[in-house]
């Protein structure tokens, strides 16, 4: 077949090609390099700037073209030494710097010794006007903190960091059980990985969720977990217990959540009396051993759904619910959404096409 427009002949490939041609050339035009300033000072953590960095340099090799320019910024422009050891190369400094797209303050040791630095906080000042997001990763909350960037806007900060952060900056709304916040421009993560995780939903909101779950499988990473689901999860509490009664059960559960786990099957392994075991999981985790057991029978079914195609039944009798049913009620309770539904916002269905 052939279109004629003025006596020249088109094919109906080349007509397809040309269309195809035309709309990537409109693509092309639509997309934007975003600069990615990463402040750099003595002793900080280097995963708090490498894990960023690399979802960011992932993105682009996902992508094909380069979505995201990285660089580092110190205070006169020199290389600075990581708490690891190795040193971060500087491209720019304090006085050179004429703001970002997205600005990234880490964390680290050397937080301590910059955390009242008046030529730090003034240049978090001046350049947060020109910053389209500006990012603080785990104890870095405490320095965008002590700017007065964070004054009545959510934030989060490292688990270990959080009585310093109440002390220090009443004015900030702590969300100190979460893993990342948003508050308009101000993105904060908790802890190390964390940061990964925050990365991540900017990379999800610029570029779409398929591209962001492209890049955690390139780097082996969870993609992604929830910014409200607690820093300090449940499997990381019971290893904390003091209770070593309550640490074995726990090994135990997780081993096999999905066994007939009765509050007196589990008085009988940790070896005291229903009523204590009530009054030391409610002390240890805020949640009695039912609501514990749940859980982790939540994050089993959470993980088949994001990982297999599975029927809804198979992963309820798998994840021990016991019944379709059941699950769904939990995941309801819980999560305020349906299996079905959870698994079209994070499972593999939505990446299949």
């Amino acid at each position: 077949m052939t279109f004629s427009h003025n006596g020249f002949g088109l094919t109906q490939a080349y007509a397809q090609w040309l269309l195809s041609e035309m709309i990537r050339n409109l693509q092309n035009q639509t997309k934007r390099l975003q600069s990615v300033l990463i402040l750099g000072f003595e002793d900080v953590l280097l995963m708090d700037v490498a894990g960023p960095a690399q979802v960011f340099a992932s993105t682009n090799k996902i992508l094909g073209w380069t979505a995201y320019g990285i660089s580092i910024v110190t205070e006169v422009g020199a290389d600075v030494r990581t708490d690891s050891g190795l040193s971060l190369t500087a491209q720019t400094s304090f006085a050179a710097c004429c703001g970002a797209d997205i600005f990234v303050v880490p964390g680290g040791p050397g937080v301590d010794q910059r955390l009242f630095d008046a030529s730090l906080r003034e240049f978090l000042t001046e350049i947060e006007p020109d910053v389209e997001r500006f990012v603080s990763i785990c104890s870095g909350s405490l320095l965008t903190a002590s700017a007065g960037l964070l004054d009545n806007k959510k934030a989060t900060t490292h688990w270990e960091r959080a009585n310093l952060a109440l002390e220090q900056f009443p004015k900030v709304e702590w969300r100190l059980d979460e893993i990342f916040t948003h508050d308009g421009k101000f993105h904060c993560s908790a802890g190390v990985t964390a940061g990964i995780d925050l990365a991540l939903s900017l990379v999800e909101a610029d570029h779409g969720r398929r591209v962001a779950l492209s890049v955690a499988r390139e780097m082996v990473v969870f993609m992604k977990r929830q910014g409200g689901q607690s820093q300090y999860s449940a499997p990381l509490k019971a290893q904390a217990a003091s209770s070593k009664r309550l640490g074995d059960l726990y090994s135990c559960i997780e081993q096999d959540p999905t066994a007939p786990w009765s509050v007196q099957k589990m008085a009988e392994l940790a070896g005291t009396t229903e009523r204590t075991l009530q009054r030391d999981f409610m002390h240890e985790f805020s949640k009695t051993p039912s609501q514990f057991v749940e859980e982790r029978r939540l994050a089993l079914a959470r993980s088949y759904l994001e990982g297999s195609m599975k029927p809804i039944k198979e992963i309820a009798y798998l994840s021990g619910f016991t019944t379709e049913q059941k699950m769904r009620r939990s995941f309801v309770r819980r999560l305020g959404v349906l299996p079905t539904e959870y698994r079209d916002r994070f499972g593999k269905a939505d990446i299949r096409t």
